[in-house]
């Protein structure tokens, strides 16, 4: 089973998402947008992962997050990515202790990958997905500076990702505690 572990977006930061961002009208014929509901900072993608491996990832996750990083997570812009085949629309963010965060993700990519061998190892770059163009269109350039836009996370969650005919549907599997 395909699984990550997200942050998922509380609803008041998503309502000043939505408020703060409309979709171009010459883009909603190819653009697939990201259900709100399931708005969330991945923190590690480990792809497909064995059902009798499940309980030790886990664990391993638990292990890393024991000692959670604090404080915040700003929203500081919506933006088109990646730089340079733009093909998302992204809300870009930033955690108040973002070299923290860095390390507790290393730490959760190394420790997780002993059960789960697919475990992305590209770097972290906090971001909630808003949507998609549809075949791979080219969106144009486009940066939208926000502020007052943010929230103190209270758990992640270890999610299955399950492939449906309107997108993927997210299905929790697990929640770790965060800030306290």
């Amino acid at each position: 089973m395909r699984c990550f572990l997200g942050i998922p977006v509380p609803a008041d930061a998503r309502n000043k998402i939505r408020d703060s961002w409309t979709v171009p009208e010459h883009e909603r014929a190819f653009l697939k947008l990201t259900d709100p509901g399931q708005w969330h900072i991945t923190l590690a993608f480990f792809g497909e992962v064995a059902y009798d491996q499940l309980i030790n990832l886990v664990q391993f996750i638990g292990q890393a997050l024991e000692t959670p990083p604090q404080g915040a997570f700003q929203i500081k812009s919506i933006q088109t990515f990646p730089a340079k085949k733009p093909i998302f629309y992204v809300a870009m963010c930033e955690p108040e202790q973002e070299a923290m965060w860095q390390r507790t993700i290393d730490q959760l990519i190394e420790i997780s990958s002993l059960s789960a061998p697919q475990t992305d190892r590209k770097p972290w770059i906090p971001h909630i997905n808003l949507a998609r163009s549809r075949y791979n269109r080219l969106l144009e350039p486009m940066e939208l500076q926000l502020q007052g836009i943010g929230w103190v996370p209270e758990f992640a969650t270890l999610f299955r990702s399950e492939p449906t005919v309107n997108g993927h549907k997210y299905i929790p599997l697990h929640e770790y505690r965060l800030n306290l």
